[in-house]
């Protein structure tokens, strides 16, 4: 009988530890996080704020990961940003946005709220070439409930059996963190469009944005505990983002982001095609099919991912399926991911703009 208690007490302490592993590489390996990071630009960095045809962008993110097993995660982003023209510039533009983000993992609710304003220059270098510098400013709380917890004190190693009223002898002094954050980026446009704007979707759509976001510059503290210090490490973020334009009717879409944060480090591909039903402008109409992969220390998993775009809307979906070793218990469902955005265009008054608003 004490052999098969000491089993079964080796057996919860291997499950804990394995479940500690796996928290602490997503909270130290990869920040909030979407597999349609293309459809997540203040995400990757904040020099993307303002890089897109329109005046206003409004997105939404929402991602629901491991259902399938005790420790799901379940995060939602929202975003706005807008353009504001120089009087006279048509050199440059300036852009600011507004960021709310919320996380929630694991049996322990370890929730992230994140509130973040965003703000960018962009300077016309040629008529097909765009350079944006941005940067942001947020406030983070970070928190945790230990309601649903299981603690080693409340293990009854003679009965060897699990008594949740047996006291956790755990101390607790915080259970919420409030930080400060910053972060900057770089970001280079190349259209194939010769204009005094950003464009694409329209007769020259191939365009390519490369570049790269710094987060957490300030490496902020994060502990719960006090006299006790966990820097949140700053994050490197290089990408490529491009449309080929094949035809009247087809591009070839390819992206790439990778995430490096101290010793930790995660790529992600996709590729696809989309297909223009309808082309003009104010009725564009057009489906995109894609595949994603992720890798990180291993490969974790396969993408793939479907959009429809009308007009200035775009509704997208994908599900990770789960190809890491982890897939012993998700059975290899990872999770789905749904994006929403609309553009919002203002046409200028007349003798306001000196090339058309819809080239």
């Amino acid at each position: 009988m004490r052999k098969q208690i000491q089993s079964l007490v080796a057996q919860k302490s291997t499950f804990l530890l394995l479940g500690a592993v796996f928290a602490a590489g997503s909270l130290f390996a990869q920040d909030i996080h979407y597999s349609q990071y293309w459809n997540s630009p203040f995400h990757l960095n904040p020099a993307l704020t303002g890089v897109f045809r329109g005046n206003t962008r409004v997105t939404a993110n929402y991602r629901s990961q491991w259902n399938s097993v005790p420790v799901e995660y379940m995060t939602f982003t929202g975003t706005v940003d807008h353009k504001f023209p120089v009087r006279g510039e048509r050199n440059g533009f300036f852009a600011g946005g507004l960021n709310f983000n919320y996380d929630q993992a694991g049996l322990s609710r370890l929730q992230l709220i994140n509130l973040g304003l965003n703000g960018s220059y962009t300077h016309r270098l040629s008529n097909s070439t765009f350079a944006t510098a941005g940067a942001l400013v947020g406030i983070n709380q970070r928190g945790f409930k230990i309601q649903d917890l299981t603690f080693d004190n409340q293990y009854d190693t003679p009965r060897g059996q699990y008594d949740p009223g047996l006291p956790t002898r755990e101390n607790f002094p915080n259970f919420t963190r409030y930080y400060a954050d910053l972060g900057a980026g770089l970001n280079i446009r190349i259209q194939a469009q010769d204009a005094f704007s950003l464009v694409d979707e329209l007769n020259k759509r191939s365009r390519v944005d490369f570049g790269v976001g710094l987060f957490h510059i300030n490496t902020p503290d994060q502990s719960f505990i006090k006299d006790s210090k966990a820097p949140l490490r700053m994050r490197i973020s290089p990408y490529l983002q491009g449309v080929l334009m094949l035809n009247q009717d087809l591009d070839l879409v390819g992206n790439f982001s990778a995430q490096f944060q101290g010793p930790y480090r995660e790529m992600v591909g996709m590729l696809g095609g989309r297909v223009h039903f309808i082309t003009t402008p104010g009725k564009q109409l057009a489906l995109q099919l894609g595949l994603g992969y992720r890798f990180h220390e291993i490969s974790d998993a396969l993408i793939p991912a479907i959009e429809l775009q009308y007009d200035r809307w775009q509704a997208g979906f994908s599900y990770d399926i789960n190809i890491s070793p982890f897939n012993v218990a998700t059975n290899r469902r990872g999770g789905p991911e749904f994006s929403v955005r609309y553009i919002i265009s203002k046409v200028p008054t007349l003798g306001t703009l000196r090339v058309c608003p819809l080239i």
